[in-house]
Parts: C-alpha cells; structure tokens; sequence
C-alpha cells in the first residue's frame, strides 16, 4: 500500500573515541481520507446493453485511481472496458455488458500520503422481451378505413426504450415475413401500417417483429380476414403461402 516517506536523523554517536551521525527513511502507512465517493448504487443493465459505474472525486489532489472489479484491475480498451477520468469524476463503462461484469467494481484512489475507496454494485441478466397482438384475428371490410392490426411490447429495458419503428410488422408469405414496414406508437401501443382503404388483397396473416440488441422477438401470427363491399366476395388467404402453426 501507498505510505508517507520520511526521514529521523540519527544522533550522534561516539565509539572507540569515533564520533557518527546520519539518516533512515521510513514508511508509514498511508491515512483513509474522502477522496472519492461512490454514484449511484446498484446500477442494473441488460446483457448486450451498455453498463456504467461512476465515482465523484473530492480532492483534486489524487496522485493514482483505478478500477478494480470482482478483484480484477480494469484497463481501459481492454474487451468491453472503457474508462474515463475528469476533473471531478471517473466512470468505467461495460459495453456490451455482459454477465461476467455482475458483481462488484470499487475506484481506488491515493493522494499525498493518503487514501480512499469506493465501492458500486453492478447486477445484471437477460432481457425479456413479449411481443404480443391484441387480438388473433381482425376482420375489415375492403375499401373501408380504419383496418387496424394493433400489438403491445413488453421488455426489461422498459417500455419507453422500444420507438416504432424498431417495430415492424410483416405480412406472410411463402412462409417469410414480408413488406415489413414500422409500426406507429401511441400510448404504449404499436398499429401496424394498412392502407387507408383495405383492399381485398391485403388479407393473410401478419406478425410484428422486434429486434433489440441484434435479436429478432416475434408475435404470434394475427389472421387479418378482408370482406367485401355489398355485394362482393370475402378476400380469401392462400393458406399455401401462409405459415402453419
């Protein structure tokens, strides 16, 4: 650990009508002082997502800081580490976090002859992501306005992180999702994109997919059925091209 170097001169001294005097250094031990103070506490994040901790400085007199986590000294560049240090803070960052950084990560800091610590606790898992059609079959009448396919998303990272267009919602064809194209969110929920006047042609099944972090979350399938106007035909799907469950 970090000490104080001082030095005692020695007295002199007489031997065999000799006399001697000189000098020793010493090392005492370093004193606990507020040099740094610990953010927020516990942080959470979602695998894949970014994860900071941080550390406020109170002295502007720190000779040395460093992070350490789970008893391992960080360095920044190194895998997802990044660290950052300010006048009046330091921050280490996990991007993309993942479950090996759940634990505990403290910032060390040493000033002339003193010294201080903090510690933040991080916690961590898998997202959690549902995606969900309010209703499994709609039906509409072509030409009409107003055909709507509505879904709802639910996720760790909260409901507010997840805009309209990172949802999408596909029609099926040929067993692939097709002319996918972003959904409209309005009070937490998530309106598929239809024409203004439905054609007949629009009828098959639709899902709404969601890509968080690189992975694809789907609903299930919502059977869109297209009748026609008086005295028309009902839009019919071609089960073919369509997925079966």
């Amino acid at each position: 650990s970090s000490g104080i170097n001082a030095e005692w001169p020695l007295r002199p001294g007489e031997k065999d009508g000799k006399s001697s005097e000189g000098v020793f250094e010493a090392s005492l031990p370093a004193v606990e002082a507020d040099l740094v103070e610990a953010g927020p506490s516990p942080v959470d994040f979602v695998v894949g997502e970014e994860v900071s901790a941080v550390c406020k400085k109170l002295e502007t007199a720190i000779t040395e800081l460093t992070w350490e986590c789970n008893g391992k000294t960080m360095e920044n560049g190194k895998g997802n580490v990044k660290i950052v240090n300010k006048k009046k803070y330091t921050k280490i960052s996990f991007k993309p976090a993942t479950l090996d950084n759940v634990g505990t990560c403290t910032c060390k800091a040493v000033g002339q002859g003193t010294e201080d610590s903090a510690d933040i606790v991080i916690r961590g898992g898998e997202n959690n992501v549902e995606v969900k059609a309010q209703k499994s079959s709609v039906k509409c009448t072509a030409e009409k306005r107003g055909c709507k396919i509505k879904f709802t998303v639910t996720a760790t990272i909260g409901q507010n992180g997840i805009r309209g267009n990172d949802v999408k919602m596909c029609k099926i064809v040929d067993g692939n999702n097709t002319e996918c194209k972003p959904t409209k969110l309005k009070k937490g929920v998530y309106t598929g994109h239809l024409p203004k006047k439905i054609p007949e042609t629009a009828a098959g099944l639709y899902v709404a997919v969601v890509t968080i972090n690189g992975k694809d979350y789907e609903s299930d399938q919502v059977d869109l059925e297209v009748t026609a106007k008086k005295g028309g035909k009902k839009g019919k799907k071609d089960k073919k091209d369509n997925k079966v469950n």
